[in-house]
């Protein structure tokens, strides 16, 4: 490794990150244990992809029966990985590991100190201080309350997939109800209730909404009328056909909009999942990408809401050029972050030098970790800095870039741009 690369990442490590887009939990950020750690989805998905049966993961095992067996299957199939890496970084700089693996042979003693520092009431502000992450954003479901944590540190986001793809759901509408306090009984409640769950979000800080849409949904405006009959079947028990539900969620996907529009809140677009593709997977590890989608399904609402910041994530690189393109033009639109299965350091790199090399650095969200608990996001965003550490590099040594001007690059990324698109 060239000692350009290290003295950039140097400091690129200095810059204090914003995350914007996790899945901690708010009242317990962190995991209560290795196990739980092991437990997220990626290990779980792949040790049963390389032939773990489900019963040697299950939730009711020990950890002296579970957690031998991963870690075997682990080292005899898929310790190259990088999420095998970011365990490893983890659990050497969080816990104490010693050896380069996590072994059938060492997890014990990592446990225990695991344990011991997880239990600490400090431990999500430890594990940001060692990361040198000032704000993670989290995901939050329209039902939830936002009390009782820090959102200075832990910033709400709005979820709105069931306000789309739920809507036409008696339990849905019945759950927005009680949450907003306004009986839903035909589309002019629908709308005061969906406006009151985007007053609390904003009124408990939060920073965005947000919605992962699959490879077939495309915007379309619906009329009040045109909904009017297909809510009043919904709300009656009626089961809604495919096309109602999709002009239903059509018509909700507007009113997110509108709402966003109203309260001037930035929408996060997560494009391209197919959900549930193989039957067989374990919790999680069920959802596949498509090359189906693109963004010019999307062109109607970024110009019909020209005043709302959409940033867009997708699972296809084949979106990448596209992407590109709508960001280059589009003044409401960002490239935001690598999502999911384009979270690794070849299709990283492969987009981050594109935009780079593109787009306005202002208009750019670099990464975020889509972490299910506060640990992983330290190894995930030393990862994507070494990412940004040998793209900035290559535009040094080809002397389109300064040093300097390579840390404002990368500061905009990592901290500057998030703070000028989002409600933080």
């Amino acid at each position: 490794m060239s000692s350009l690369i290290e003295n950039l990442y140097g400091e690129i490590e200095k810059i204090q990150a914003i995350d914007i887009h996790s899945h901690v939990r708010q009242l317990e950020p962190g995991a209560k244990s290795l196990r739980e750690l092991l437990s997220y989805h990626y290990y779980t998905e792949l040790a049963y992809s390389c032939g773990l049966p489900k019963e040697k993961m299950a939730d009711e095992l020990s950890d002296e029966e579970m957690v031998p067996a991963l870690l075997q299957t682990v080292a005899d199939n898929y310790s190259n990985t990088v999420q095998y890496g970011w365990m490893t970084e983890l659990c050497h700089k969080l816990f104490g590991l010693k050896d380069r693996h996590l072994t059938v042979d060492n997890w014990k003693v990592v446990a225990a100190a695991a344990a011991g520092k997880q239990a600490g009431k400090d431990w999500t502000q430890e594990v940001l201080r060692r990361g040198n992450i000032e704000k993670v954003f989290l995901t939050n479901h329209f039902s939830e309350r936002l009390d009782g944590f820090d959102r200075k540190t832990l910033v709400p986001c709005l979820r709105c997939d069931d306000l789309v793809f739920a809507i036409g759901q008696k339990k849905t509408l019945d759950l927005l109800s009680d949450r907003s306090g306004v009986s839903v009984s035909d589309t002019r409640s629908l709308k005061k209730a969906v406006s009151a769950i985007f007053e609390y979000f904003v009124n408990h800080d939060a920073g965005s909404a947000a919605i992962s849409l699959t490879p077939e949904f495309a915007f379309q405006a619906v009329s009040d009328a045109a909904a009017e009959p297909i809510l009043s079947a919904a709300l009656a028990g009626e089961t809604l056909t495919h096309e109602q539900q999709t002009t239903l969620g059509a018509y909700g996907f507007t009113l997110l909009a509108e709402n966003c529009r109203q309260f001037q809140l930035p929408m996060q677009l997560m494009i391209g999942v197919v959900r549930d593709a193989y039957q067989h997977g374990v919790d999680k590890g069920t959802d596949v990408v498509s090359n189906r989608a693109s963004l010019n399904q999307y062109a109607r609402l970024f110009n019909r809401f020209a005043d709302v910041t959409f940033t867009v994530s997708y699972l296809s690189p084949t979106m990448q050029h596209e992407l590109l393109t709508f960001t280059w033009i589009f003044q409401n639109v960002r490239a935001s972050g690598h999502w999911w299965y384009t979270n690794v350091p070849g299709y990283i790199e492969q987009d981050l030098r594109t935009r780079v090399e593109a787009l306005p650095r202002t208009k750019m969200l670099g990464y975020y970790s889509d972490a299910y608990y506060i640990e992983f996001t330290l190894p995930k965003f030393n990862m994507y800095r070494w990412c940004l550490a040998r793209v900035l590099a290559d535009q040094v040594q080809m002397k389109r870039l300064t040093e300097e001007e390579s840390m404002q690059v990368a500061r905009n990324l990592l901290r500057d741009n998030a703070f000028a698109t989002f409600r933080i």
